[in-house]
């Protein structure tokens, strides 16, 4: 029947119920797309956005006066160090740096994996070549006996301080400190046993295994360099990354008088860096969802396209009766509009509870594996969810919705 005016809405959001309600698989089928492309963004934009929100609270917790340095090039718009990057850091440039340097401690580590044997019992674990400064760039609690010291490093002394898994693993409840394990082969003697820590960086420090740096480059590595240092600047934080900048090319023996990075065979960052750097990986990586998120709901809103077309056929004599009896074009375009909006609203409040509840689960299963993982459920992403369903619905709403309205009622009327 024809829509009177002060029935237009009622009547039309009556009429598109009635027609989605008549043909409910069809148009579960119809909105899956929307329903996975919403769903798939919110769940990767929860984890992307958490995996950035636990790297930046790791970094904060290291504290802003703090300092690194790795092999590689010193530009840092190059990328992340290659695997294959030659190692170029030494023990002398930790001296280089603690004696020349406006640094209040400088520490060296060297780090590797490899199997730990305590009588029959025996794990493959992450091994850590420290120095006795370890614990005042990287704060920490020694549970029982020692941390290593420095006559151990200059001794080259085979001793070990473990984790607390590595302990439970190893020797269940009972004290370790002064007994002995076998790391690759070669003897050490517990001296102390770590708090526990959790994790940082998505490397669990329960799990490792710390020897003095000298040692592991002898026994363990057999190599005479060191993975990264890592040390407390005093003072300004640039002018202290342009000092160690100054030391190392020094010790390198690199010709380097006007301070280009790219020359640099090493590269020195600071907190706010590496909070930098991944604040701009979270950008290209909302960027790359927002991109899935586009196909995804193009190829939904095609499927809704198609199903209103589908729609329109099975429902011509309806169109022609209604228009007979005095609908006009309009009524018709604003019905079928109304539907396929509909459609897409529901395909989305679908997809943002999908969404959100595997997020919260997803988040949850994180946790148990990684400490400190925070849940987050980005709330501009259910917002554009919606926005987006009806833009969705109005787009490809449009021309199955036109094609109806302008059927001529006589044609419409004959139609089998």
């Amino acid at each position: 029947m024809a829509v009177s005016p002060n029935m237009r809405i009622n009547d039309l959001l009556t009429a598109s119920f009635d027609s989605i309600r008549r043909n409910t698989t069809r148009s579960l089928l119809t909105v899956l797309g929307i329903v996975i492309g919403i769903g798939a963004v919110i769940v990767m934009l929860s984890i992307g956005q958490g995996a950035q929100g636990y790297v930046l609270n790791q970094v904060a917790s290291l504290g802003s006066d703090q300092i690194f340095i790795e092999s590689g090039s010193g530009d840092q718009s190059s990328g992340p160090p290659s695997p294959f990057t030659a190692q170029t850091l030494t023990l002398d440039d930790v001296e280089a740096l603690r004696q020349r340097g406006p640094f209040s401690f400088v520490s060296a580590t060297l780090i590797s994996t490899g199997a730990v044997q305590s009588g029959e019992e025996s794990i493959f674990t992450d091994l850590a070549g420290v120095d006795e400064y370890q614990l005042d760039v990287f704060p920490a609690d020694v549970a029982l006996g020692r941390f290593i010291d420095r006559a151990d490093v200059d001794g080259y002394a085979n001793v070990a301080v473990l984790g607390s898994d590595v302990t439970r693993d190893l020797f269940g409840d009972q004290d370790p400190v002064g007994e002995k394990i076998k790391v690759k082969g070669t003897s050490f003697r517990i001296v102390g046993v770590m708090e526990q820590q959790g994790s940082k960086f998505f490397s669990n420090l329960d799990a490792r295994v710390y020897m003095p740096v000298t040692t592991m480059q002898r026994e363990i590595v057999g190599a005479d360099y060191v993975n990264f240092l890592a040390m407390r600047a005093t003072g300004d934080l640039d002018s202290a990354k342009d000092e160690a900048r100054y030391i190392l090319r020094d010790t390198h023996n690199i010709d380097n008088p006007n301070g280009e990075l790219i020359k640099d065979d090493f590269m020195v960052s600071s907190q706010q860096d590496a909070a930098n750097t991944i604040g701009a990986v979270g950008f290209a990586l909302t960027l790359l969802l927002a991109a899935i998120a586009a196909i995804s709901l193009v190829v939904g809103g095609i499927g809704i396209m198609n199903i209103m077309l589908v729609s329109v056929t099975e429902r011509t004599r309806e169109i022609g009766l209604r228009k007979a009896i005095g609908a006009t074009e309009k009524d018709i375009l604003q019905q079928f509009l109304v539907e396929a909006v509909m459609l897409t609203l529901g395909g989305g409040v679908l997809g943002v509870v999908i969404g959100i509840t595997i997020a919260y689960l997803g988040a949850l299963g994180i946790q148990y594996v990684v400490d400190g993982w925070p849940l987050v459920i980005p709330i501009s992403a259910v917002f554009w969810a919606f926005a987006v369903s009806s833009i969705v619905g109005l787009v490809f709403g449009i021309y199955p919705a036109r094609r109806a309205a302008k059927l001529d009622p006589i044609e419409a009327l004959r139609y089998d």
